[in-house]
């Protein structure tokens, strides 16, 4: 399995507002929990066209709407995490491959 898209730990953090992924590769990635929820990239969210469109890395840097008291996270075989968001939320698979692409550090985000 490719260490870039292998997660070695993932945390959420409710009083920061945040999900952490350390990498297999030893990369880092925090994101906002309501940037996250924003870019579900579920059908219903996203439309029923397909798209497998990245958001735009600034959707992780605008002011949260809401606080994430009671997330959950599942695991979906070894490729994605499932999301149940407090608003009851349940359909955005989030793969590794997609998360890891999506990741907002300054690293990853210039172009």
């Amino acid at each position: 399995m490719d260490p870039r898209y292998t997660a070695r730990r993932v945390t959420v953090d409710r009083e920061a507002q945040t999900l952490t992924i350390v990498w297999q590769d030893g990369h880092r990635s925090v994101f906002p929990l309501d940037g996250l929820r924003r870019a579900c990239p579920c059908a219903a969210c996203r439309g029923h066209e397909g798209t497998d469109e990245l958001p735009d890395p600034a959707l992780f840097r605008v002011p949260a709407l809401m606080r994430w008291e009671h997330l959950r996270l599942e695991p979906v075989g070894h490729y994605a995490l499932r999301f149940i968001w407090d608003d009851g939320h349940d359909t955005g698979i989030y793969t590794w491959r997609r998360l890891r692409a999506m990741c907002p550090c300054d690293a990853c985000t210039q172009t």
